[in-house]
């Protein structure tokens, strides 16, 4: 079944060209005083088994798409814009999400309403033009498989319940060194980040690239319990798992099995910090040279 979309469509304005050369003109001025890196895509074997599977024909979409209709297939597009998902039942394959082209603010795929059983698989998530405000995937009531997400401040931005990961790559991170969202420090752009929820499952990926954590639990917005790591690669953030209470005191269910942490951390060799409070239950988790990990204390 596919069933209808609204789509927000988008026109370009005719330019003159010293209209563009004009702007060409400001963007150089204004680039020193904005700086942000996007590390291009490394080259891994992650590269074959995420995103679109290769020689697929995909047909263009310009606009935003708002998805109101209840089992929605979007199969083979590329869109360039945002996808927002009002309804249950939605389903995003082979496709590519780009977010817009003046700038995204939020997710290029927005799962903010929490509408139920949402499927992302084989397909990539980025952002086409940069900015600090802009994320892979938002909200909650969501799956990913085989999907490919970079260019972004974090890949996957969770807000309630339900939520599985898995066979993805997450790499890449947007990062500015000054952050209007962070008055002007440095971006907190993590591959996953949890502010609440639970029933979240992390499996079979791989997680690098980020500055802050491969997954950051906040508890911004409330309880977070029952998140599992399992068999995936992670490396990078100032520790890879980062567990912070906030004021929503321990966070119970984390479980971390069968994973291979790299050392490209902040802080040395630093795979998970957690409080005690919030104990973490580990079976099978090493370093890249095989030597196990254990868990740092942390307020």
């Amino acid at each position: 079944m596919t069933a209808e979309i609204q789509t927000e469509e988008k026109t370009r304005p005719r330019r003159a060209w010293w209209a563009i050369l004009g702007a060409l003109a400001a963007v150089l001025l204004i680039l020193p005083a904005v700086v942000f890196f996007a590390v291009p895509p490394t080259s891994s074997p992650w590269a074959d088994k995420t995103g679109v599977p290769h020689g697929l024909h995909l047909t263009r979409v310009d606009g935003n798409i708002k998805i109101t209709e209840a089992g929605t297939i979007l199969d083979s597009v590329d869109v360039h814009g945002q996808v927002v998902v009002l309804a249950p039942d939605v389903i995003i394959r082979n496709s590519i999400v780009r977010g817009e082209s003046g700038g995204t603010n939020g997710g290029v795929i927005d799962a903010m309403a929490g509408a139920a059983n949402l499927q992302v698989i084989d397909s990539e998530l980025f952002a086409t033009a940069p900015s600090p405000y802009v994320n892979g995937i938002m909200g909650s009531n969501f799956t990913l498989t085989r999907v490919d997400i970079h260019g972004v401040v974090d890949q996957v931005h969770i807000v309630g319940d339900n939520v599985t990961i898995s066979d993805s790559w997450l790499h890449d991170n947007l990062h500015y060194d000054e952050d209007p969202v962070h008055d002007g420090g440095p971006t907190h752009d993590d591959n996953v980040q949890i502010q609440i929820g639970r029933d979240i499952v992390i499996e079979n990926s791989s997680l690098s690239g980020a500055w802050n954590a491969v997954v950051q639990i906040t508890q911004d917005r409330g309880e977070v319990a029952d998140v599992t790591f399992r068999n995936n690669e992670a490396d990078g953030g100032w520790c890879s798992i980062n567990v912070a209470q906030d004021d929503y005191g321990p966070v119970d269910g984390i479980t971390v099995t069968g994973n291979v942490f790299g050392r490209n951390t902040r802080r040395d060799d630093c795979a998970i910090i957690s409080p005690p409070t919030s104990p973490v239950a580990l079976e099978d988790n090493r370093f890249t040279d095989g030597e196990p990990i254990r868990v740092r204390r942390g307020d």
